[in-house]
């Protein structure tokens, strides 16, 4: 088969043959090709050999002019780092077709919102719990058992409208969902109109939250965690938070499987798969000194409290019928270890003060190291690289670096700042 290195003109240029189908490959990307039909038709595909057999399998990645070049060489490349990892998109997309086609003629809410969780959130969405909870919450028991095609624009915003009543930022996430449900179930062919079009916020929010914590604000709060009467397992992922800047989930679901040379300080790290990440795409974070000895020290606790058990995760919850803490269970600690703390402190009066009033998440931990590093003169793709952020544009397609060296140059050095604020000497310096 032909390959030419493809550019926008050539392919807005190409002319649909009299008979059959002209193919254009990509030399530029491998496996990616232009397609036009006699009908003036053109789309684009992907050619890929999957690891369950020899035979090479081709997915339509979309129609063109709606996916540009540049769009397609992207897409090609996502599909080729998921077909590495195992993945078989031409089967996952029959699988899908036939799961569409047995799904019930009248189909009710409750069996849409089956479909959309198992056919599209679990395999798209590291947040797709979250999904599920906003519709079973709010949803289901309004529209569970009518016929979901029956839901008109009207009955959304009602539905809204009585949400934001009493949890106006869940009515928006409620939203979200319902526009990504609704969007797919029209996509897949399941209903014909989106009863979501035009369908706008019910809630108004303010600018993106900014809240990071000061150095006097962590010092309070870091001994704050060393004598609070709280799950050990709770405290430990708290500081970990402050330490490592990860998402409040992923920390609370650090699997014991996921860890590597946790007992050698230089090359101990924490290697997040896929699937428990938000962008779908693994993330290794090196373990820095403390971070490395918070973690060992509660696997070893969990040790010596059960020594005829493994642990599977590193922060285990104090209720039986869970092996892992919740990701919940780290906001009302961080809540109520704030709350308790001691209005009369003395010099620490005024910090106190400025953290009851205004209250941090777990997730401003993240956004309190984000801010540090960039203090600390970190370079920002480093910064990225922590954080487990995109760039926001095609080159993160072909930028693979892991940034393991550097990200460990950047964790321990806001490590090391953290110990000298925890001692009460502040001081940031790049070259610290």
């Amino acid at each position: 088969m032909p390959v030419e290195t493809l550019t926008d003109a050539r392919v807005r240029s190409a002319a649909p043959p009299k008979k059959g189908i002209l193919e254009l490959w990509d030399g530029k990307t491998s496996g990616l090709c232009f397609r036009v039909m006699k009908s003036g038709v053109r789309s684009w595909t992907f050619r890929y050999r999957p690891h369950s057999g020899t035979a090479f399998r081709r997915v339509t990645l979309g129609r063109y002019p709606a996916l540009s070049l540049v769009e397609a060489r992207a897409a090609a490349e996502r599909v080729r780092d998921r077909v590495s990892t195992g993945a078989d998109p031409q089967q996952e997309k029959r699988t899908e077709r036939e799961a569409l086609r047995a799904a019930p003629e009248k189909l009710t809410f409750d069996a849409l919102a089956d479909l959309y969780i198992e056919r599209y959130a679990k395999r798209q969405k590291a947040s797709w719990k979250n999904d599920q909870g906003y519709l079973r919450a709010n949803a289901r028991p309004i529209w569970g058992q009518r016929e979901a095609a029956s839901i008109t624009s009207q009955d959304a915003a009602r539905l809204l409208f009585d949400v934001v009543a009493v949890a106006p930022i869940s009515a928006n996430r409620l939203r979200s969902v319902l526009v990504k449900l609704f969007g797919w179930a029209c996509e897949s062919a399941l209903l014909a109109d989106n009863p979501m079009l035009g369908v706008k916020k019910p809630h108004r929010e303010g600018r993106g939250k900014t809240r990071t914590l000061s150095d006097q604000e962590i010092r309070v709060l870091w001994h704050a965690l060393e004598k609070a009467e709280a799950a050990p397992g709770i405290l430990a992922a708290l500081k970990c938070l402050l330490l490592l800047g990860q998402r409040p989930g992923e920390v609370a679901g650090m699997a014991v499987s996921e860890l590597d040379h946790l007992t050698n300080d230089r090359n101990a790290h924490w290697e997040l798969p896929p699937g428990r990440m938000k962008a779908r795409r693994a993330h290794v974070v090196p373990l820095p000194p403390l971070a490395r000895e918070i973690v060992a020290a509660e696997l070893e606790r969990q040790r010596d409290a059960a020594p005829d058990a493994k642990p599977e995760f590193v922060f285990a919850s104090k209720f039986a019928e869970r092996t892992r803490l919740a990701r919940h269970s780290l906001s009302q600690a961080l809540g109520r270890i704030i709350e308790e703390l001691d209005d009369d402190a003395g010099a620490d009066a005024e910090t106190v003060a400025n953290l009851k009033a205004d209250r941090p998440t777990p997730h401003d931990l993240r956004r309190t190291l984000a801010t540090g590093l960039a203090r600390l003169g970190i370079p920002r793709d480093d910064r990225l690289a922590v954080l487990a952020h995109s760039y926001g544009d095609v080159h993160e397609i072909y930028d693979q670096y892991e940034r393991l060296p550097q990200k460990r140059t950047a964790l321990e050095g806001w490590e090391r700042h953290l110990r000298k604020v925890i001692a009460d000497q502040p001081h940031i310096s790049a070259a610290e």
